[in-house]
């Protein structure tokens, strides 16, 4: 095999676009996973139903948010991957001031949310009147700016603790990096219209399809190959050390969860790896659940529960009727906990979250099946100012040695997706 021109760390998903992109721009590349299975978060898990039937969960995103061409839609067409055909959606709600009512997500949801006075509703209509904002910004203010602070206090915090597990006065606008794009389209209201309509799909074979198939195309990852050190070489080039095999590459990608990274780069960059590791996680509690089926509830259903009304609860969606991934006849629901909010001492276990469950949705019957999935380090906590901290961190990289992932782009896959394809077209040539 051809010695590498660079060596990627971590063949989770970051690491996975990274190698896709390079590859296609003519370098030789290697990746090595530690564990025996690529994805990382991304993965589909066999999961068979009480009787052993087929069934999978996922480890990560359900689907896939796709824009009309965004990075994400062109690499799901380079790869020939096939999505579910759409079907309606099921009930989505809010969990706030001990029921559920419509998500303010929605056009109805937003027109019949009791807590939003017709005022709050004008103000929403005066969204694309109004500038751009500072650099720096946390999610609160920035909605506040935009969008009025009725809608910041009553709309938002369930919405964003449901997608990013963390409470907005402690998030960055980075964590959510399309809406500086929005805004500079002309704001979140015209820039989506200009952008054009954004549909979350269903991979033929679940989420996991997209690693897989990445790494199959690829030819070159190769799991259950962990670096124990790194060494800089003269003319900016690296050695990394595994158990029992040494490699040399010109250029060293780390596309690792942060900690490990910092871990690495600690004896041979020391600024840098002190700037990843200050960079907190958040760890996410999920519940895997099967259920007899609800009448109304074929096509699935999301809830998410507004803070702190669910001790740690944060939200719980359901796979529709016939979605490939569920034991048929069965209700499969996923059930989050945990990020920044601390979980009650009853919700530890699943009788306590079962009951916290029925609160909000008492139609659900007793499990048949659970499956606790730990998810520690799930997301970066992007707090405000984080930009400055990035560069400060991009710039203390030595030679030769880059360093992407979550914490750089943003936590969700487009954010991902958009963030590698531009960073390998700067990337040194061959």
């Amino acid at each position: 095999m051809n010695q590498p021109d660079t060596l990627i760390l971590g063949g989770g998903i970051s690491g996975l676009l990274a190698a896709w992109h390079l590859r296609r721009a003519g370098q030789v590349v290697e990746v090595w996973e530690a564990s025996d299975a690529v994805g990382g978060w991304v993965q589909t898990l066999p999961w068979p139903g009480p009787k052993g039937e087929p069934g999978f969960l996922e480890r990560g995103p359900q689907g896939l948010r796709l824009g009309r061409n965004c990075a994400l839609a062109r690499l799901c067409r380079d790869l020939d991957l096939s999505f579910v055909p759409r079907g309606p959606k099921g009930p989505r709600w809010v969990g706030k001031g001990g029921r559920r009512r419509p998500s303010p997500a929605t056009p109805r949801g937003l027109l019949t949310d009791p807590d939003l006075g017709l005022a709050a509703k004008l103000r929403l209509l005066a969204e694309p009147f109004i500038g751009t904002g500072p650099e720096e910004e946390d999610l609160h203010r920035f909605f506040v700016r935009r969008l009025g602070v009725d809608f910041a206090r009553e709309c938002l915090p369930a919405l964003v603790a449901g997608v990013l597990a963390a409470p907005l006065e402690r998030l960055g606008v980075e964590a959510l990096p399309r809406l500086r794009t929005l805004e500079a389209r002309g704001g979140l209201l015209l820039g989506a219209l200009r952008g054009g309509p954004e549909t979350t799909r269903l991979l033929q074979g679940g989420t996991g399809t997209l690693a897989r198939t990445l790494a199959e195309r690829l030819g070159c990852v190769h799991p259950q190959r962990r670096a124990q050190s790194l060494e800089a070489l003269p003319g900016g080039r690296w050695r990394v050390r595994g158990e029992g095999l040494t490699l040399d590459a010109a250029q060293l990608v780390l596309a690792l969860p942060t900690p490990a990274a910092a871990a690495l780069l600690a004896p041979v960059a020391a600024p840098s790896a002190a700037l990843l590791a200050a960079i907190p996680t958040l760890d996410l509690r999920v519940w895997h659940s099967r259920h007899a089926p609800v009448p109304g509830w074929e096509r699935g259903f999301g809830l998410l529960i507004h803070p702190p009304e669910g001790p740690g609860l944060l939200g719980v969606v359901a796979l529709a009727a016939d979605d490939a991934r569920g034991v048929p006849g069965l209700l499969q629901l996923r059930t989050y906990l945990g990020g920044a909010f601390p979980v009650a001492p009853g919700l530890e276990a699943w009788p306590g979250v079962f009951q916290e469950l029925r609160r909000w949705l008492p139609e659900l019957g007793e499990a048949v099946q659970v499956r606790e999935e730990p998810c520690p380090g799930a997301f970066p906590l992007l707090a405000p100012g984080h930009t400055a901290r990035l560069a400060q961190l991009l710039k203390a990289l030595p030679p030769g040695l880059h360093w992407l992932g979550a914490a750089r782009f943003g936590p969700g896959l487009p954010d991902l997706a958009e963030g590698i394809e531009a960073w390998a077209k700067t990337f040194p040539a061959r």
